[in-house]
């Protein structure tokens, strides 16, 4: 149950003395009750039950608007989540007692028995409870049950639901198995790297499987192949029909057609790869993002920037970026952070994706004068402004530090060299201390232990932390698994260690495990990357 309804029940409980009518309703949900007809049914939702099952576990309709409810006649009014009936009677509608409100159960035994007290509820009954707040025999329910405004078809998708909760099986699951999938390169230009994360799902899966599985289920992988891409839309879509419970370590674009069935369907993807990093937190939904967000890369440099002293005369931060979604994220990120340290706001300077003048770039950040340069991008940004020509300099003025996410560094001698010259700081978004070598070498004992050859580290380790954090909100999500139950799962875990990469915590309007970065420059004398900072946590 979320804080806010909490609040507004007990306080509709103090004003309105109703100990009495949570009592009876408790009592209910001790009445024996033989289990419905047609329970068998549940194994498979029928699309009404679908689109009933978002009211109740996420206070959605299908078309993806919020449902809305009111307290009472002039109550405090609910929406989406708070107003989602699994937040009060559990997400097995088996009830539920918390903070002093007591929510009875709704599983099918105790609605739909034919020696119900009060008898059974139908369709029309339960669709006049919901909406009106009166249950059959025309008791009033208590005031502090919502009234909602769902029109008849909305109700009759929720009566279609509730004869199965408790009981409904997703896509996926069966008493002995439990189908993930992954969508990944196993052709093309990126074959090696989608292979190699492959071996790592399958592994990790292969470890869990010989302890036994997860309460009693073995993981098996399904994995369909991305072909020449790391955008994934398509593979998804394949293991959507192939009915896959949820999915692990597949490459994701964000497209927006494969991410509106994802959400439809409910199906959770853990850990995606391949995308870089996402704009910016999402806020909810069913991809949960391992790694900061383009703005939480921005906030930390300018958190460093902040700490350093300013030369004199240079104040101003310049913030070059594509246009469009990712880097207006990485802009309102700095922006975010200069506001809270106090810092000039930065200037804007957009290109658009593709189309980056690295030496107008440069002539417009010489004219500025700045004391930094937070420079994004998707290729080879970077590597065009560290070779860009200095404008001729009219009167002396100092070199503005530069950052930049450390995905856009090329490594090669030539490349380095010129970093360490423009002072580069590369902002990570996994920790570089001493605690994640140990991680990556416990990673590389796990490859050895399965004997999977080490190659392209970065998807190898994005793939293990992502199967490590999949297994851990299985447990949690416990033996009656369904898709809603292993998102609430996920959004319970708190400083998660998945091995290598930042510890993660996701909440109810979180879907990036981490809010911070370490920064890393180049030595000028050895050309050698170094930590230059510890991880750095910002306030999400």
């Amino acid at each position: 149950m979320t804080k806010r309804r909490r609040r507004a029940l007990a306080a509709a409980l103090s004003a309105l003395g109703l100990a009495a009518a949570l009592k009876g309703a408790a009592a209910v949900r001790d009445a024996p009750a033989p289990a419905p007809a047609g329970a068998a049914s549940c194994a498979e939702l029928s699309p009404a039950a679908l689109r009933g099952r978002r009211i109740f576990h996420h206070g959605a309709l299908a078309s993806g608007e919020p449902v809305e409810g009111r307290l009472g006649a002039s109550g405090a009014a609910l929406h989406g989540k708070a107003a989602a009936c699994a937040g009060c009677h559990g997400r097995s509608g088996d009830g539920t007692s918390e903070g002093g409100v007591a929510a009875p159960p709704l599983t099918p035994e105790q609605l739909f028995a034919a020696d119900r007290a009060g008898g059974a509820y139908t369709a029309e009954t339960l669709a006049i409870a919901v909406r009106d707040g009166r249950a059959p025999a025309a008791r009033d329910l208590h005031l502090v049950m919502p009234r909602y405004r769902l029109d008849r078809a909305h109700l009759d998708d929720l009566y279609a639901y509730l004869r199965c909760v408790g009981r409904d099986a997703d896509p996926g699951v069966s008493p002995e198995a439990l189908r993930l999938g992954a969508a990944l390169p196993l052709t093309g230009r990126f074959a090696a790297a989608g292979a190699a994360a492959r071996d790592v799902l399958a592994a990790a899966f292969a470890e869990v499987n010989a302890q036994g599985g997860v309460f009693r289920r073995r993981l098996e992988l399904v994995v369909a192949d991305s072909e020449d891409t790391l955008d994934g839309a398509a593979a998804t879509s394949r293991l959507l029909d192939q009915r896959v419970f949820a999915l692990v370590g597949s490459v994701w674009s964000g497209d927006g057609d494969a991410a509106a069935r994802l959400a439809a369907d409910e199906v959770p993807l853990v850990g995606p790869l391949g995308s870089g990093l996402p704009a910016s937190d999402p806020g909810d939904g069913v991809v949960f993002h391992l790694q900061p967000g383009l703005d939480t890369l921005a906030r930390v440099a300018v958190a460093h920037l902040a700490g350093a002293p300013a030369p004199s005369g240079a104040e101003a931060l310049l913030v070059v970026h594509p246009a469009g979604p990712r880097g207006d994220a990485f802009l309102r990120g700095a922006r975010s952070e200069a506001l809270r340290r106090g810092l000039p706001a930065p200037v804007s300077l957009p290109f658009e994706p593709g189309r980056f003048d690295a030496a107008a770039a440069a002539d417009a950040a010489a004219r500025l004068r700045p004391r930094a340069v937070l420079l994004a991008g998707e290729g080879d940004e970077l590597s065009r402004w560290l070779a860009a020509p200095s404008p001729p300099a009219t009167r002396p003025r100092p070199r503005p530090a530069l950052y930049a996410p450390a995905f856009l560094m090329r490594r090669d001698p030539g490349s380095l060299r010129l970093a360490a010259a423009a002072r580069l700081l590369l902002v990570h978004a996994s920790p570089t201390d001493e605690a994640e070598r140990l991680d990556l070498l416990s990673l590389a004992s796990f490859l050895e232990r399965h004997r999977v050859p080490p190659r392209h580290t970065a998807f190898q380790a994005s793939a293990y932390a992502a199967a490590r954090v999949l297994v851990e909100a299985l447990k949690r999500a416990g033996a009656h698994l369904t898709r809603p139950g292993l998102v609430a799962a996920l959004e319970e875990l708190r400083g998660f260690d998945p091995g290598p990469g930042p510890a993660i915590t996701f909440g109810r309007n979180r879907r990036v495990g981490a809010y911070g970065a370490s920064l890393t420059g180049v030595d000028p004398a050895s050309n050698d990357v170094s930590p230059v900072s510890a991880w750095v946590e910002v306030v999400p």
